[in-house]
């Protein structure tokens, strides 16, 4: 049968009870030497495509990660046979796996995503620019169609001014969070409005204290900002493309 891989974990891992992956069937492990392939053999990868799936995905290696190594694979990774994990792509890839494995072992990662408030922000850019002061008055309650340049140079302002913006408070959250964690990575920020998109591999003995320091963070800045934390998880950011 063909098999649904999940992630890579040490050969001597325990895994939970009771772990389902997709379509609701058992995870099981494939070991070949010091490696072990978590994996659900399945008939049709089509049944795979599906938000539960997707979901699923995500639970099995952020249930392992809780009490162990695991190195995420993909979405939708799916080899031909069982012979294929443990003759070929477990020992090909043993060097780079144990050098992964020694990387995020002891450590769980956490996503930290923070965005402005709209209202808050945009207030502060026009209390702190004249420019935008006066071409939000000139646009405001006009027809969407006039003043065409003069909406598009506030958006540009607007724009500059949240870049700019992002990067002196982003800093700070950082400055805050970066000494509680083994290593930070950042995402590119997909609108304006974010502020910081940091994933932060943390050492379990330290998840309760980098947890207070966002919360400490979230405090601080909850007139001006709202704050995401995802975690623990498994070290998605931290391992590259399997």
């Amino acid at each position: 049968m063909m098999q649904y891989v999940y992630g890579i974990v040490p050969a001597d891992s325990h895994l939970p009870p009771g772990l389902a992956g997709v379509n609701k069937d058992p995870v099981q492990q494939l070991v070949s030497g010091a490696h072990a392939a978590l994996v659900t053999p399945i008939d049709d990868p089509d049944t795979l495509a599906s938000p539960e799936n997707l979901l699923a995905h995500g639970q099995v290696l952020d249930q392992v990660a809780a009490t162990g190594s695991v190195l995420p694979m993909a979405f939708g990774t799916v080899v031909p046979d069982a012979d294929t994990v443990t003759e070929e792509v477990l020992p090909s890839m043993q060097d780079a796996y144990a050098s992964l494995l020694r990387r995020v072992e002891g450590a769980v990662q956490f996503t930290v995503r923070v965005r402005y408030h709209p209202e808050t922000v945009l207030a502060e850019l026009v209390s702190e620019n004249p420019d935008v002061a006066r071409l939000q008055r000139l646009t405001a309650n006009q027809d969407e169609n006039a003043f065409h340049y003069e909406r598009i140079r506030l958006g540009e302002l607007v724009v500059e001014g949240l870049e700019r913006k992002a990067a002196a408070d982003s800093g700070l959250i950082e400055g805050a969070l970066a000494p509680l964690a083994r290593e930070t990575g950042h995402r590119q920020s997909s609108q304006p409005g974010d502020v910081v998109d940091l994933a932060a591999l943390v050492d379990r003995e330290a998840t309760d204290a980098f947890v207070q320091a966002v919360e400490e963070s979230a405090r601080r800045f909850s007139k001006r900002m709202r704050y995401r934390l995802l975690g623990p998880q498994a070290p998605y950011d931290f391992v590259g493309e399997l």
